[in-house]
């Protein structure tokens, strides 16, 4: 079951026990009190343990709209169509972050890793659970948990009415990810149906205007990339978080971030040429891709990502 309707049917119980016990005292009803009391216990604690972090992917599609019959079913045709499309920004998310960058045509790679599966039906407005196949040795969230957060909140924040939020999505998307976007609100909105996203101990609510907006919003987006660009700076790197900064770009105080490839991690954690204790702090010549994110009549949103250290360049930043 997902969290968050998980923990709202357990409040709503405490909830009911608690009003229970208000309406009577120890004195009066002491067996009544103390069954109440310890069924009050098991529910904190069960609220706790929901609590806990789970480290599988869930998420719940919840439609509702022309192509659902109230708590009765949805159309066949657009419930297939939207579980797919889900999928698919799932699965070519995964392989970007796990094997780099998509080809432009193609097979996506890692398909397999990324397969969600419908585990429940949920009515009221009709939806689906898409859950991970639970890994019994997984300690912390795994990489299809983040990557189904990150989709959750990309197809969110692209409804949302401030233009600032434009910002915020446009270090994720590539080519191949935003044709996928705008097939989703296509499809959504051709449909007529609204949307609720349930992630985690999130709801993210989307009416018919907010699709509308969103898929008005990704039609007008557009990426072009430039690979193995050169630049020059003192490089830091951030292996955790897969980031870099290089500061005093072409001499001056411009300071480029962005993420770092896998292969580039992987050289560096290999010891392939150079060390990640070799470089940091250090004048490197590096190669980038660049890739420039453009919403019509907006300043474009560049974003970058280290694919390679050529040469050092310089003594160690002061």
């Amino acid at each position: 079951m997902l969290k968050m309707l998980q923990l709202d049917g357990l409040r709503a119980d405490l909830a009911a026990v608690e009003g229970l016990l208000a309406s009577r005292s120890e004195e009066e009803d002491p067996v009544g009190w103390l069954q109440l009391s310890i069924r009050r216990e098991e529910i904190e604690e069960e609220i706790r343990s929901a609590q806990a972090a789970d480290v599988h992917a869930s998420v719940g599609l919840f439609f509702g709209g022309r192509p659902v019959v109230g708590s009765r079913g949805i159309r066949a045709d657009f419930a297939g169509q939207m579980v797919a499309q889900f999928q698919d920004l799932v699965s070519k998310r995964l392989a970007t972050l796990e094997s780099g960058p998509l080809a432009a045509r193609g097979p996506v790679p890692l398909r397999e890793k990324a397969q969600l599966m419908i585990t429940d039906v949920a009515r009221g407005s009709f939806g689906f659970v898409l859950e991970e196949e639970p890994s019994s040795d997984a300690l912390t969230d795994t990489p299809l948990q983040i990557v189904v957060g990150e989709m959750s909140e990309l197809i969110y924040r692209l409804s949302l009415p401030e233009d600032e939020i434009f910002e915020s999505v446009s270090d994720t998307l590539d080519e191949r990810l935003l044709l996928s976007v705008q097939r989703f609100f296509q499809l959504l909105d051709d449909a007529g149906a609204t949307l609720r996203i349930v992630q985690g101990e999130k709801s993210l609510p989307m009416d018919a205007e907010a699709i509308h907006l969103a898929r008005s919003r990704s039609e007008a987006l557009q990426i072009a990339q430039r690979d193995d660009e050169e630049i020059e700076g003192v490089l830091y790197l951030l292996p955790a978080t897969r980031r870099f900064e290089l500061h005093g770009v072409g001499g001056g105080d411009e300071v480029v971030k962005g993420s770092v490839s896998p292969e580039c991690l992987e050289a560096l954690a290999g010891g392939v040429g150079v060390q990640a204790a070799d470089v940091v702090g250090q004048r490197w010549r590096v190669q980038v891709r660049v890739r420039e994110v453009q919403q019509r009549s907006r300043k474009p949103q560049i974003n970058y990502t280290l694919t390679g250290l050529l040469a050092p360049t310089g003594s160690a930043a002061a």
